[in-house]
């Protein structure tokens, strides 16, 4: 439980340095994670500020996949960043789950996305990304990610492995999940 925490953190500084702005919305995340509150609203507005939360952190996720992915030109699976980064996703896009966009769930969550992505998303092309993060969290299964982070994680707090001796075991369907993600990403492409 503590390399996790270690993780946490070890993500939230990487996520801070990318966007000093976003510090205190990590502070929150880390806090969430953590099990300590900040909310002190009624379960209505606490819904909408979970919506918007989740949407800044698969915005600030998606992002740092993107930059990656420009940078490599194909979505890397072994990249322990890009492993981190989607898992964020991944359990970010969990509440879209059965939302449809006329819910406020799915408004707010869509509102956040664009606010963490520092505008990669945006009024235009807002829709078409949610179909695809709405088809990602409805039809892939991406309970794999957070068990192959959690082993990479731990491979880069241990100093006698390399990262890569520890994710040397696969996700079982790495391909599905690339392909869908890679969809999104190419939503971007100028």
């Amino acid at each position: 439980m503590k390399k996790i925490i270690t993780i946490v953190f070890a993500v939230a500084a990487f996520l801070a340095a990318e966007n000093t702005a976003d510090a205190q919305f990590l502070k929150n995340l880390v806090n969430k994670v953590t099990g300590k509150s900040t909310e002190t609203t009624t379960t209505t507005a606490t819904t909408v500020s979970e919506a918007t939360t989740n949407g800044k952190t698969a915005g600030v996720a998606l992002k740092a996949l993107y930059n990656q992915y420009k940078a490599d030109g194909k979505l890397d699976m072994s990249n322990i960043n890009n492993l981190l980064n989607l898992t964020a996703l991944a359990n970010n896009v969990k509440g879209l789950k059965g939302q449809t966009n006329k819910t406020a769930f799915y408004k707010d969550f869509a509102s956040g996305l664009i606010l963490g992505s520092d505008n990669l998303v945006t009024q235009t092309n807002t829709t078409s990304v949610m179909n695809g993060l709405t088809n990602l969290v409805n039809n892939v299964d991406l309970s794999g990610l957070t068990e192959k982070a959690s082993t990479a994680a731990a491979a880069v707090n241990d100093k006698v492995a390399t990262a890569t001796d520890k994710t040397s075991t696969a996700i079982s369907n790495a391909t599905e999940i690339a392909n869908s993600v890679t969809n999104i990403l190419n939503l971007f492409k100028k």
